[in-house]
């Protein structure tokens, strides 16, 4: 599904995507000419695959394992990935045949992914230490300007030269966008939890039995608080006025408003990159107002409704055919 310059406007694409919406509309199959995860179409099933892809249910969220399947390009890291589509996506593309070509793209499209980091035994996390220190409380005479913007892009960029702030451009969406620019010269730091995960990192703990012997792993990746999401997405309380009250408003919507609005897909598109440049002109002109969070669910809503009957229905075929071809 993801496209890197493709432009949807074009008439020979746009009657396919309307074809297609029909046919998920009316509750019809849709072609195996035109979907490749039919049971029909065998194209995908031809294709030789570079890594294993592993579901563990056992995590929560469940996600897919990418462990390759040349030895050499083993690492002390798993790569995971929340959704199937990315799995099919990276066998469509013939990605790989290391863990790095696979994170690399992934970047480049702001598709989410994680590192683990295993280890036996109870976790042990140092204390954390406090990485955001500015005051975000505002009186109810705050007017944000171009030159509020520009100071929060600066307090944004300081933040980000933490080491672990790299669990921004693993998030992809949102936080991937507003972060990439700063990681260009540091895109590395991709590959592998940090070197302090330990302290600013988060322990999933999950069983797995091997030869009938149950084995409990404890999985470590880099982390954000809320308040460090926050920063990255420029959120103020601002007093109401007259009222012992406080309302939040944001530069840019937090990730769990974007990824549930219909410009989101699973990867950054072209209308997710049309829409941020549009928003970003209109705050340096002084043009854009800050929104809450019930402001920005109706500014991202569009057609939220088909967008994710079609996500839905993507995800689903993509889990069966991993489940059926390559579990």
């Amino acid at each position: 599904m993801a496209e890197r310059h493709v432009q949807l406007q074009e008439e020979d694409h746009a009657a396919s995507i309307r074809y297609i919406f029909r046919h998920i509309k009316e509750s019809t199959p849709i072609p195996p000419a035109l979907w490749d995860l039919h049971d029909s179409n065998v194209s995908l099933k031809k294709l030789s695959y570079a890594f294993r892809f592993v579901y563990k249910a056992k995590l929560s969220p469940p996600v897919y394992w990418i462990i390759p399947l040349d030895g050499r390009y083993v690492r002390s890291w798993i790569l995971v990935v929340p959704h199937a589509t990315t799995v099919l996506q990276a066998i469509r593309n013939n990605w790989g045949p290391s863990l790095e070509d696979l994170t690399g793209e992934f970047v480049n499209l702001g598709i989410p992914f994680s590192t683990l980091q295993l280890s036996l035994g109870l976790p042990f996390r140092q204390p954390r230490p406090k990485t955001v220190f500015e005051d975000f409380n505002q009186p109810s005479s705050f007017r944000p300007n171009a030159h509020t913007y520009k100071i929060y892009e600066l307090r944004r960029e300081g933040f980000l030269r933490h080491s672990h702030a790299r669990a921004a451009l693993l998030k992809g969406g949102i936080l991937w966008r507003l972060c990439k620019a700063s990681f260009e010269e540091r895109i590395g730091l991709v590959n592998g939890p940090s070197a302090d995960v330990r302290v600013f990192g988060e322990a999933k703990r999950f069983p797995e039995s091997t030869n009938n012997v149950e084995i409990t792993w404890t999985a470590w990746d880099d982390v954000l608080t809320d308040d460090e999401v926050d920063l990255i997405c420029g959120v103020y309380c601002v007093a109401v006025d007259g009222r012992d009250q406080w309302t939040t408003l944001s530069w840019w919507p937090r990730p769990n408003v974007f990824d549930k609005c219909s410009l989101w897909t699973g990867y950054w598109n072209t209308s997710c990159e049309s829409w941020f440049q549009e928003r970003l002109n209109l705050i340096r002109c002084g043009k854009a107002k800050m929104y809450r969070t019930r402001e920005w669910r109706s500014a991202l809503k569009y057609y939220r409704g088909k967008t994710k009957q079609l996500c839905d229905l993507t995800e689903e075929a993509s889990a069966r055919f991993i489940g059926e071809v390559l579990g």
